[in-house]
């Protein structure tokens, strides 16, 4: 809005120096050379909407993807709105992102400024003004304008702004005259006077305005703008400002849908040159759909949106471009950086070493949207520090394309998606592989804005800043055997030592020593923990593994270190042999057959249940036992006569052996490192040891000896 002071002399000179004036200004590049990244907006906005006693001159500039709202000329009048198909849906969260550009002529020449507007009254809209000569001025087109001093009620004015509509400034000048009649005084009162500033409030509402003066005052009345959610800023000075409006729809409690929503409204929350978030200043709004037209119960809540702004003798470029249009496409997009290397995710404020392989891994992702999202171009800055040399895009189809090399060798990395994302192909997920650099000395590599502008969204992400360190290179050797034998029982111990190339001191606490065993035992990791008998000895660590992680047989330990930096050594291995024991495990100390009477006939005598007799193979997965039974000759104890038979052994087919000679009874392989083997259960009624009586037996009782042999050689 246009600032005019009010001297109590000279009035008429200093209005004649400001209405007369009309210094010409220089066409602005800034609007093409310096546009970020946006989309065309062909076909999205009506910008032929009539305006009564004025000539609209919005129009798309920037190869269609600046809206100019006012241009570089004096007493000019713009509006803009989108379309029927691209109405904003107060039921719903939504958001909108776009920059915002008012020129370089600073506050004291800058035009009147520009709003945001949505409004639930006609298809197009405009202040009503009453001439050319008595322009819209600090209304900016949307707000009522103020040309009367006898207005007794706020409603006069109201009703020549934008009705049922909300809006919000981005006010250049600031109007703060108490003449009356005007249409100078909108500002009067705001607490940020003599400074741009951002505002909002209902146009077309009586209650937004204030009445200011009496009748019995030489000026009579003129009225005031309550500027709500209002802050100070810099708005004409060559840059453009990114505008984030987040809106948050009426909840439902209860069944009950409330009228109010809030819009958030952010302001320099980008840098225009990086792309890189930056804090902006915000403040967060209630809205009251009433307001627009709008109940809760009503079964849709769409309004009409757009842009509206105004120049006088000082005048500025005031254009808008895109990032993201509600409902339009509705996209998201994310990065993930990868230190393969090191097997990590690389956060903001982490690290990765000279010589680290990594992955950039940018998701692309469709939610939702009238239309699909279209020629995705990637603008991918290419970190300092880092080298790609490959890159693939996969889609959620299955397909894949490759990103080119010579593509990869430009900064940024510029490629254009064959396919466009939608409800059917929902997602593409860009992967860039490279190396950091073998730098010498600590470098920063610093976030940086990736953006995908397709023709109708623009997505970004911000990397995240890390530092890329000088390699180390660790040797890691042990200065224990090879080879180590043990007991079954015992525990073992392994040492080593880690040597870093160069004259880079590393603390032992800074060094983490890995052990892993063959056997499916765990090992925790450990810091370097100096010899047995100096626990600050250099580099030197040592290992005792206990023996109830060992198994019988050949155990590997294999060890590498790595220092806090995710550096890694080689790997060494060592061998501990743990001897195993071949044994009985148990034996009866007496066993008998069943008591019988003779019958004059040969008999086969079945064992009774005290027969016992168990092997236990700790030798080692693998390896081979059997057990041989050899039985002497048996005799009755009183009289000393040998028992006219033999014991025999049957094995599972039937078959008879005299135990006279030794015969093998049992055999098995190990599958485990250990294992016991109840040799006795694996007999039947009609198999294993027996007692066999030919027809001359005599009646007696009878005793034996079985010698049992267990040797590591399968039978």
């Amino acid at each position: 809005m246009k600032k005019r002071w009010l001297w109590l002399s000279g009035v008429g000179m200093i209005l004649g120096l400001f209405g007369l004036s009309g210094v010409a200004q220089a066409s602005d590049s800034a609007v093409t050379a310096d546009l970020p990244s946006s989309f065309a907006i062909d076909g999205l906005f009506n910008t032929t909407s009539t305006i009564p006693n004025a000539t609209n001159t919005a129009s798309l500039v920037a190869g269609n993807h600046g809206l100019q709202v006012t241009d570089n000329t004096a007493n000019t009048n713009g509006s803009a709105w989108a379309t029927s198909d691209n109405k904003f849906d107060l039921s719903k969260d939504g958001y909108f992102d776009m920059w915002l550009y008012f020129g370089k002529n600073g506050a004291k020449n800058s035009g009147q400024g520009m709003s945001f507007v949505m409004q639930n009254s006609s298809s197009t809209g405009f202040t009503t003004f009453p001439s050319a000569s008595k322009p819209a001025g600090q209304a900016l087109g949307v707000w009522g304008v103020d040309y009367t001093n006898t207005a007794t009620t706020a409603s006069t004015i109201a009703g020549l702004g934008i009705q049922k509509s909300w809006a919000l400034e981005f006010d250049e000048q600031i109007n703060s005259s108490r003449a009356g009649a005007d249409n100078d005084g909108l500002d009067y009162s705001y607490q940020y006077e003599d400074l741009q500033h951002v505002a909002s409030n209902y146009p077309g509402d009586a209650g937004s305005y204030q009445r200011n003066g009496t009748q019995s005052s030489g000026n009579l009345y003129f009225y005031y703008l309550k500027h709500q959610g209002a802050f100070q800023t810099t708005l004409s000075d060559g840059a453009w400002h990114h505008l984030t409006l987040k809106w948050t729809a009426p909840t439902t409690t209860g069944g009950v849908t409330s009228d109010t929503g809030s819009m958030t409204y952010t302001l320099n929350d980008k840098d225009p040159k990086t792309g890189l978030a930056t804090t902006g200043t915000s403040q967060t709004v209630s809205v009251d759909l009433t307001k627009l037209g709008i109940n809760a119960t009503d079964s849709t809540k769409q309004v009409y949106w757009g842009f509206t702004g105004t120049t006088g003798s000082l005048y500025a470029n005031n254009v808008v471009a895109f990032e993201h249009i509600p409902g339009l496409v509705n996209a998201s997009s994310g990065v993930t950086v990868t230190d393969t290397t090191a097997n990590k995710e690389v956060t903001d404020g982490g690290t990765v070493n000279g010589n680290d392989e990594l992955t950039y891994t940018y998701n692309l992702k469709y939610d939702s949207g009238n239309q699909s999202w279209q020629n995705i171009a990637t603008k991918i800055p290419t970190p300092d520090g880092v080298t790609f040399t490959s890159g693939t895009i996969t889609y959620a189809d299955g397909t894949t394309e490759t990103v080119s090399a010579d593509e990869l060798g430009t900064n940024p990395i510029a490629h254009t998606l064959s396919k466009n994302l939608s409800s059917s192909n929902k997602s593409a997920t860009i992967t860039l592989n490279g190396k950091a650099d073998a730098v010498t000395s600590n470098t920063s590599v610093a976030s940086a804005s990736s953006s995908f502008n397709g023709t109708n969204e623009v997505s970004s992400v911000t990397t995240p800043s890390y530092t890329i360190y000088p390699a180390r290179n660790w040797t890691l050797q042990r200065t224990s055997a090879a080879n180590t034998t043990v007991d079954q029982g015992a525990s073992a111990t392994v040492t080593g030592l880690a040597t870093l190339a160069g004259n880079e001191v590393v603390s032992n606490d800074n060094v983490t020593v890995h052990a892993s065993l063959d056997n499916g035992q765990t090992i925790d990791d450990f810091t370097l923990n100096g010899t047995s008998s100096d626990s600050t000895a250099k580099g030197a660590f040592n290992l005792t593994i206990p023996a109830d992680k060992l198994v019988t047989g050949n155990n590997t330990v294999s060890l590498y270190v790595t220092d806090d930096r995710g550096n890694r050594s080689n790997t060494v291995t060592a061998t501990v042999t743990v001897t195993g024991k071949l044994a009985f495990n148990k034996v009866s100390p007496e066993s008998s057959f069943e008591t019988t009477q003779l019958n004059g006939t040969s008999m086969i005598l079945k064992r009774n249940a005290d027969w016992d007799l168990s092997v236990t193979n700790g030798m080692g997965t693998g390896t081979d036992w059997a057990v041989t039974a050899q039985a002497s000759k048996f005799s009755d104890q009183t009289t000393g006569t040998e028992l006219a038979g033999e014991v025999v052994w049957v094995d599972q087919n039937g078959n008879q052996s005299s135990l006279n000679e030794a015969q093998t009874i049992a055999s098995g392989t190990n599958t485990e490192s250990s294992e016991t083997t109840d040799v006795v259960a694996g007999w039947s009624d009609s198999s294993g040891i027996m007692l066999k009586t030919s027809s001359s037996a005599l009646i007696g009782e009878y005793q034996g000896t079985v010698t049992w042999v267990l040797s590591n050689a399968a039978g």
